[in-house]
């Protein structure tokens, strides 16, 4: 019984998630989307997001990143406010480092970016989460 009290909630999230990939045969790069845009407290890794960038310059990857992110930005649901976030963090990382394409991607859907201006959670604790992906 002690060991069940060592599992955090982001363990028990971690084996969902890897069970969700599976059963929903997401493949290796919306995976890792998923991996970088999750609901944890903290950022992807640098290594995370460098993976992501240069799967940009093939372009059968570059179709699956992009979606992913785009998917990330139609979450109606305002508490996933964190996965919103770290989406558009994903994305300036991919305009900085990724394919030229990430650019002319970006410039095509750029009224899906423009929509989270609109953005808004407040949280339980009466904080303005939504304010990050605003700015």
């Amino acid at each position: 019984m002690d060991k069940l009290s060592e599992i955090s909630k982001w363990d028990v999230l971690n084996v969902y998630n890897k069970v969700k990939n599976v059963v929903m045969n997401y493949t290796e790069f919306e995976i890792k989307v998923n991996e970088a845009t999750g609901p944890e407290p903290w950022g992807a890794s640098s290594t995370l997001m460098r993976e992501i960038a240069d799967g940009t310059n093939n372009r059968k990857y570059f179709e699956e990143i992009m979606p992913a992110i785009y998917l990330r930005f139609n979450d109606t649901d305002p508490s996933n406010w964190r996965q919103v976030y770290k989406a558009l963090q994903l994305l300036e990382y991919l305009i900085k480092n990724g394919s030229e394409r990430v650019v002319d991607e970006v410039q095509s859907h750029i009224t899906v970016v423009k929509m989270l201006k609109n953005f808004h959670h407040i949280d339980a604790n009466g904080k303005d989460q939504g304010i990050n992906v605003r700015q």
